[in-house]
């Protein structure tokens, strides 16, 4: 009787046990950032970056302002995709643009190669022309 009882103890708890899904489904924008990491797409002349994060699926977007004031601010906010690869969006910063795919294709201030190119079309307290620079993955 013990042995039938302790199998179906071990039945229900494998029956009841969470399925763990690959990291992909959880991806935000279709792969554009991987969960729990963060992208970075950092402008210079002036300095400035916005930051895509995601958590648990959901996207969210922190503009970071190193050219005004003492120090460094960062505000958070939220991000809207209207297309992907290139991924357009806008932030309620509003920061403006579009994101492509460029496989080894981006060379930043540093000389790092990136794979991903950020052109803004808008950014707070700024005005164009606005120039493509490089986004990281950490």
């Amino acid at each position: 009787m013990l042995a039938i009882l302790r199998q179906s103890v071990l039945a229900a708890t494998l029956i009841a046990a969470p399925v763990s899904a690959p990291a992909a489904d959880y991806a935000c924008e279709g792969g554009l950032v991987p969960a729990g990491q963060r992208m970075i797409c950092s402008g210079f002349e002036p300095n400035w970056a916005i930051e895509l994060t995601c958590n648990g699926g959901a996207m969210g977007a922190n503009f970071i302002d190193a050219f005004s004031g003492d120090s460094v601010q960062t505000t958070p906010g939220t991000v809207t995709f209207s297309s992907q690869d290139p991924w357009t969006f806008e932030t309620s910063h509003p920061v403006k643009g579009t994101i492509a795919a460029t496989p080894g294709g981006c060379t930043d201030e540093s000389d790092a190669v990136r794979d991903f190119t950020f052109t803004p079309t808008a950014a707070p307290g700024l005005s164009g022309p606005f120039f493509p620079f490089c986004c990281r993955v950490e």
